[in-house]
């Protein structure tokens, strides 16, 4: 059986937020297909963003819908690294923000987990994390 590698690039440049909030909402799309079309074990979506890929500091904003929204309470610390897994940061990133090491980010991802009951990891858990927390909801 011979193995089939496809690269989908979309390269792009956008100079304001309502470009920004299109590109993740593209991002969203393509996951949303991987997850319909059952393929995600076979399929890695990631997002690079290189240069100011958000004026707002998610950690900051509040979080949308959260009370009815999730099944279990997230500490603060918890609620912050969702809304910014949720806005694409990387560990490595969201660990410098908020002064911590990448495993401490790693550690507190695990416990969200377990506290929201999401068995699901990379793409498939920001989806599902980002539909729990109504996060940029259509």
């Amino acid at each position: 059986m011979s193995v089939t590698k496809i690269r989908l690039t979309i390269d792009s440049s956008v100079m304001d937020e309502t470009g920004r909030a299109k590109l993740a909402g593209l991002h969203l799309d393509v996951v949303e297909q991987v997850m319909r079309l059952g393929i995600s074990e076979y399929v890695k979506v990631t997002l690079e963003c290189n240069g100011a890929c958000q004026e707002k500091n998610p950690a900051e904003e509040p979080l949308l819908g959260h009370d009815a929204a999730l099944p279990a309470p997230l500490s603060n610390r918890q609620q912050q690294i969702a809304v910014m897994l949720c806005g694409h940061y990387s560990i490595k990133r969201i660990a410098g923000e908020l002064y911590v090491s990448e495993n401490t980010v790693k550690k507190h991802i695990q416990n969200m987990k377990k506290a929201l009951e999401i068995e699901k990891s990379g793409a498939d858990f920001i989806y599902v994390l980002k539909q729990m927390l109504q996060i940029g909801g259509k």
